[in-house]
């Protein structure tokens, strides 16, 4: 499963928007959602929501690479839900956890300008996979309220994976930070907020 980071990683800024697109489409139609269902994945999902009910910032809340929206299985009382991912076959299956206040967006997620303000911007496992990955967190982070935060998840296999976890820690305030391990890995769960 790890090895799509890796490929990401690679070759992402040679690649076409389109070209990306396939990619991401590809995995997801070969059971990349599926593999993230399982046990060993959930408990860094709960870690981040945890964060978010604990710090009362689960009303208006920005999933950027949501996939099929798994974190919504353990999600409650939200108010607004955005979930925005670039892969169609991704977002065909988070359609249906859609509803009133649930919404999901499909676009390319460096350059996406959402509505409005969050109480929490969610990048579970997916900020290792833009060329940028701080430029991706500053730019989301303008659409947080005055005193919203940021959850991130990192599956810490490499040291580029260590090294960012170490910058957005340097750049941003780390409120808490849980290192979440099973026999598949370890994932750095982090709640971050703007220093000031």
């Amino acid at each position: 499963m790890r090895n799509i980071f890796r490929a990401l990683r690679e070759k992402w800024a040679t690649r076409t928007v389109e070209a990306r697109k396939k990619l991401w489409d590809r995995e997801y139609a070969l059971g990349f959602g599926e593999r993230l269902k399982l046990p060993e994945e959930l408990d860094h999902h709960q870690k981040l929501v945890e964060f978010l009910v604990d710090g009362e910032k689960n009303k208006r809340i920005l999933d950027v690479g949501c996939g099929e929206g798994l974190i919504l299985d353990f999600l409650q009382g939200y108010e607004s839900y955005l979930g925005v991912d670039f892969s169609e076959v991704a977002l065909q299956a988070a359609s249906k956890r859609a509803d009133a206040k649930t919404v999901f967006v499909q676009a390319e997620a460096e350059s996406f300008v959402p509505a409005g303000e969050f109480d929490a911007i969610i990048f579970n496992e997916c900020l290792y996979c833009f060329a940028e990955p701080l430029e991706v967190a500053r730019h989301y982070g303008r659409f947080l309220r005055g005193d919203g935060v940021m959850v991130v998840s990192l599956f810490v296999k490499t040291e580029r994976v260590k090294r960012l976890g170490e910058e957005l820690s340097k750049r941003y305030e780390v409120v808490r930070k849980v290192v979440v391990k099973n026999e598949r890995g370890s994932w750095e769960c982090i709640l971050f907020k703007e220093k000031g």
